[in-house]
C-alpha cells in the first residue's frame, strides 16, 4: 500500500520577485518566464504572485492598479517615499513598488546597481505590508538577489524558503561596497562577498544571492552544467560546484495561448498545424510587402533578439552571405536593439545586402509576431544561451529553427529532426549550416516538411516544468 510522504511540505504560496513581468514590462526572455509561470503554477494549487518595479514605463492607470499601501526607505540621509499598488492581469496579482527616483524610467534605465538594492531595500520592507504572506520568496537574476541576502540572517523558521533562478550569469550585479552600506545593508549581510583583487572595494550581488538561496535554479538542463564549467561560468563556476547539491535546471516554457499561430490577433492570416502551408505563404508576401522586399519563392531567414556579444550578431559576415546568396538566394530580416555596437553592426550588413536584408532597430511585438509566422528558418547562433524562448516561438509557428548547440538551444532541438544544429561558435560553421538549410529547403522539399512538422508537434508549455518547480518548492 503507498503511503503519503510526510517530509513533503505544504506549499500553496509563493512570491516571485523580479525586475520585469509580462505583459506590464518586458524587455527580454526573463518577462516572458516570470509572466507565464505563474500561470502554470495555478494549475498546481500554488498561488504564485509577482513583486516588482513600478517602472516608468507602465502606465498604472491602463492597468486599473489599486493602491494598497505606501511606506518610506532611508537612503543615506535621504527618504524615499514608496507606494505599492496591486494589479490583477488573468488571475494573476502583480504588486508593484512605486518610487519617483528609482523607477522613473525604464526597466533598465541608469544605475542598475543603484536602481536594484534600492528595489531589494523597498521589498524588504513591502513584505511585512502585503496582504499576501508567501511561504517560498523567489528571486530572479542579481537584481532581486540582495532580496534573499537580506533575509538570509534570520534562521529558517522564521523566514519564508529562499530560491533563486539565474537566467543569465553574465550579469551579475557589480557594485561598491560603500553603495550598499547607502542602501542600509550591512557587509555582515553580504559576508560571502567575491572579493576579487581587480575588483578591491566592490562587491557582486549575485554571489551574495547564491549563497544566501535555500535553493538555486537555472533555467534549462544543460545551462545548470554549462555554468560549472570556466567558459560559462563568469568566475563564479567554483561557486556554484560548492551549491552543486542545491543547483537544478529547469527548462522554461512559453505561454502558449499567447504564442499560437491559430489565435494570434496581430497576424494578417491566422494558420494551424493543417494549413501552415498557407497561412505562412500569406504572411510572409504581407511581412515582404510590408518590408518593401521582392515577393518570390526564396527562403526567409528570421532572427529576433536583444542586441548584446552573447546572441551570435558577430557571426554575420556581408562577404560570406553574399557568396552563399549568389548559389542560394534567400531574403533575411533582423529585429532588436540593444547594444549599440550590434546596432551599427546589423545595419551595415544590411548596407552590404539591400535588396535581401532588412535590419530593424527596434523592440516590436506585433512585428515579432508576423515574423515567426513569416519565417522559413529562424536563427538563434547563441554564444551561450540558458534556455532560450524564440526558438520555442518559432517552432509553434511552423520556423525551422537553426541554433548553435548550447544551454537550452541544445535541450529543445533535435539537429534534422525539429531543426538544425551546428556546435563551434564560428562564422565558419554558421554559414555551413545556412548553406545545409537552404540545400535541403531546395533541393529536400519533404525533408524541410518532415522537419517543420515535427517541430509544430512539440509542447512548449509549462506542463511539464510547473511539478517541478512544486517539488522543488517542497524540498525548500
Amino acid at each position: 500500500m503507498l503511503k503519503i510522504n510526510k517530509n513533503k511540505k505544504n506549499i500553496s504560496r509563493i512570491l516571485f520577485c523580479a525586475a520585469e513581468a509580462a505583459p506590464l514590462a518586458k524587455v527580454g526572455g526573463l518577462a516572458d518566464v516570470v509572466g507565464s509561470l505563474p500561470q502554470a503554477l495555478k494549475i498546481q494549487d500554488i498561488d504564485a504572485r509577482i513583486l516588482m518595479p513600478a517602472h516608468g514605463s507602465i502606465s498604472l492607470s491602463n492597468w486599473k492598479a489599486k493602491k494598497i499601501n505606501s511606506f518610506e526607505v532611508k537612503i543615506g540621509k535621504k527618504k524615499e517615499n514608496v507606494s505599492i499598488w496591486q494589479i490583477k492581469i488573468k488571475n494573476i496579482t502583480y504588486y508593484l513598488l512605486q518610487n519617483s527616483t528609482y523607477f522613473k524610467g525604464k526597466v533598465y534605465e541608469g544605475d542598475n546597481a543603484n536602481k536594484y538594492l534600492f528595489f531589494a531595500r523597498a521589498a524588504l520592507k513591502a513584505l511585512t505590508l502585503l496582504p499576501f504572506k508567501p511561504q517560498i520568496i523567489h528571486a530572479h537574476d542579481f537584481h532581486a538577489a540582495s532580496i534573499l541576502t537580506g533575509l538570509a540572517s534570520s534562521t529558517r523558521s522564521k523566514r519564508p524558503g529562499l530560491v533563486l533562478t539565474i537566467h543569465n550569469l553574465q550579469s551579475q550585479g557589480w557594485t561598491e561596497e560603500k553603495t550598499l552600506l547607502k542602501f542600509g545593508f550591512s557587509i555582515e549581510d553580504f559576508k560571502f562577498l567575491d572579493k576579487r583583487k581587480k575588483y578591491t572595494g566592490w562587491i557582486n550581488l549575485l554571489t551574495a544571492g547564491i549563497k544566501s538561496a535555500d535553493k538555486i535554479t537555472t533555467v534549462s538542463p544543460t545551462y545548470a552544467k554549462e555554468i560549472l564549467t570556466a567558459e560559462y561560468g563568469y568566475g563564479l563556476e567554483k561557486l556554484l560546484k560548492s551549491r552543486r547539491q542545491d543547483l537544478v535546471g529547469i527548462l522554461n516554457g512559453i505561454d502558449v495561448k499567447t504564442y499560437n499561430p491559430a489565435d494570434d490577433k496581430r497576424l494578417a492570416q491566422k494558420y494551424s498545424s493543417k494549413d501552415v502551408l498557407v497561412g505562412k505563404q500569406v504572411n510572409k508576401r504581407v511581412v515582404r510587402s510590408y518590408m518593401n522586399l521582392v515577393d518570390d519563392h526564396s527562403p526567409l531567414f528570421v532572427f529576433i533578439a536583444r542586441f548584446s556579444n552573447q546572441k551570435g550578431l558577430d557571426l554575420f559576415k556581408s562577404k560570406d552571405l553574399l557568396r552563399l546568396q549568389k548559389k542560394f538566394p534567400f531574403q533575411l530580416m533582423i529585429l532588436g536593439s540593444g547594444e549599440k555596437k550590434y546596432e551599427q553592426m546589423m545595419l551595415a550588413v544590411n548596407k552590404d545586402l539591400p535588396d535581401s536584408m532588412r535590419t530593424i532597430i527596434a523592440f516590436d511585438e506585433t512585428l515579432a509576431h508576423n515574423l515567426y509566422a513569416a519565417a522559413d528558418y529562424f536563427l538563434v547562433p547563441s554564444k551561450f544561451e540558458p534556455c532560450g524562448l524564440t526558438q520555442m516561438m518559432a517552432m509553434r509557428y511552423g520556423a525551422v529553427p537553426i541554433v548553435r548547440a548550447t544551454g537550452g538551444l541544445k535541450d529543445t532541438v533535435i539537429d534534422k529532426e525539429t531543426g538544425l544544429v551546428f556546435n563551434q561558435y564560428t562564422s565558419k560553421n554558421f554559414i555551413n549550416t545556412l548553406k545545409q538549410a537552404l540545400e535541403i529547403y531546395y533541393n529536400q522539399p519533404a525533408l524541410y516538411r518532415k522537419i517543420r512538422s515535427n517541430g509544430l508537434k512539440q509542447d512548449w508549455s509549462w506542463q511539464a516544468s510547473a511539478p517541478k518547480y512544486k517539488n522543488l518548492y517542497q524540498d525548500v
